[in-house]
């Protein structure tokens, strides 16, 4: 039992693994994203469901057709008193008359096609408009989407470098640890010497966990919004070129954001032109048919009583005059959507052509120092040894190794951050349409 236990587990912990997939570049991370990231499809799916609304909209156009039926029940008929002399009696005397029968039967037919009905055209219009809408919003949540799957990518990426470079720290300090305890056990050392030891041996510890920790958080992230599991290969922050050019930039208004504002204020502004329309007449053709039993008792089975039929055809003009202001109302408050919609769209605008500055500088800044830290880097992983080498040796105090080890360690976290700017800011500037 057991045999088989340890084989179903090798079995789920393989197809978990063959689950995974491996990104090579932040290409194939965009790529994922696209395709699986559930808000985007969920965007995508409100595009499809918004394009239902024009075929909506254009059904409207259409002549209309419904079947009605009705049946009354008159529990209290009419009653008028008459001269009973019209009918033959006496005159002075008054006779009762009840009009109608207590049971009555309608069944018919209605159409209606709108000849002239300005708002439709309109509603159309907006219908198709909001699908543009939709649209847009798409492909901006596509590009906010990007932004953020370039920066969990390459946070993952310095994360998993980090670890690495805090791995060959914490490394060097238990070698050092280990001359550390020689030497105390020798009596050359004092026990501060030592304890000084441990307690960087321990810090560098603690490093190395924070690192794992932030290279577990940045992958949880990653996985979110590609939507599947991945994993970023050791080597992915090693292979990206400093030297690599950035595609040319375009004009701001192709940018996903700036047209999805550009699309809301057509809609605005079209929404404006549909509330002046209700103001125009209207012109529709209608036609009703129906047909009527009235019977002074339930017995509509009956087919052999009469059933009388009522039939009219015509056109119908509906001229609004007054409402109440409702409409001037509407109308203002049309414009003054449009106007914040024109707004928003401007602050945009500047919001992305100040995002694009910012990140241009940002990234020229960092490739520039970018080479130098990457030089210095290694010339202070040179210096580390070296002194290690004099530790061994006894010509250079632990003093002395700590301090060339506090500059190689404020030499590895410029490095980090400058790596970090570089490979953020370069791959969000690729993003860009």
């Amino acid at each position: 039992m057991k045999k088989y236990l340890l084989i179903g587990c090798l079995l789920i912990g393989g197809s978990a693994a063959h689950a995974q997939t491996i990104l090579h570049n932040v290409e194939e991370a965009l790529t994922l994203a696209r395709r699986h990231n559930p808000d985007l499809q969920a965007a995508r799916q409100t595009a499809q469901w918004q394009a239902g609304a024009v075929d909506v909209a254009k059904a409207g156009r259409l002549p209309t057709l419904r079947a009605t039926s009705s049946l009354d029940y008159n529990y209290a008929l009419p009653v008028q008193l008459v001269p009973a002399e019209f009918l033959g009696g006496r005159p002075g005397e008054y006779q009762r008359l009840q009009f109608g029968v207590p049971y009555n039967l309608t069944a018919g037919l209605e159409a209606n096609y709108g000849l002239l009905n300005p708002t439709l055209s309109h509603d159309i219009r907006l219908a198709d408009l909001n699908q543009q809408v939709a649209e847009a919003q798409v492909a901006a949540q596509q590009d906010q989407l990007a932004t953020q799957v370039v920066r969990a990518y390459y946070l993952t990426a310095l994360a998993r470098e980090a670890m690495q470079i805090s791995e060959v720290n914490l490394r060097n300090a238990d070698t050092l640890l280990i001359l550390a305890r020689e030497r105390y056990n020798a009596g050359v050392t004092e026990q501060l010497d030592l304890n000084r030891t441990q307690s960087t041996r321990l810090s560098l510890a603690d490093q190395l966990e924070q690192n794992r920790l932030a290279y577990t958080n940045n992958l949880r992230q990653l996985n979110l919004l590609v939507g599947q599991e991945v994993l970023v290969p050791a080597d992915a922050a090693k292979g990206w070129a400093v030297n690599e050019e950035l595609p040319a930039a375009t004009t701001p208004d192709d940018y996903p954001q700036i047209r999805l504002k550009a699309s809301q204020l057509n809609y605005f502004q079209a929404a404006i032109q549909r509330e002046q329309a209700t103001r125009l007449p209207q012109l529709s053709l209608y036609g009703r048919y129906s047909a009527q039993a009235q019977r002074r008792e339930f017995n509509f089975l009956d087919f052999e009583k009469p059933w009388f039929s009522i039939g009219v055809v015509g056109i119908r003009l509906d001229v609004p005059i007054y409402n109440g202001g409702i409409r001037l109302l509407n109308i203002a408050r049309a414009k003054i959507r449009a106007d914040i919609a024109r707004t928003e769209m401007e602050a945009e605008r500047r919001r992305q052509l100040a995002q694009d500055e910012e990140w241009q500088t940002s990234f020229a800044q960092a490739r520039r120092s970018l080479a130098l830290s990457r030089e210095n880097l290694d010339l202070s992983t040179q210096n580390l040894d070296l002194a290690l080498l004099k530790y061994q040796a006894g010509t250079y105090t632990y003093d002395q190794y700590l301090t060339v080890f506090n500059e190689s360690l404020q030499t590895q976290n410029r490095y980090l951050r400058t790596l970090a700017d570089a490979m953020i800011y370069g791959g969000l500037l690729r993003t860009r349409p």
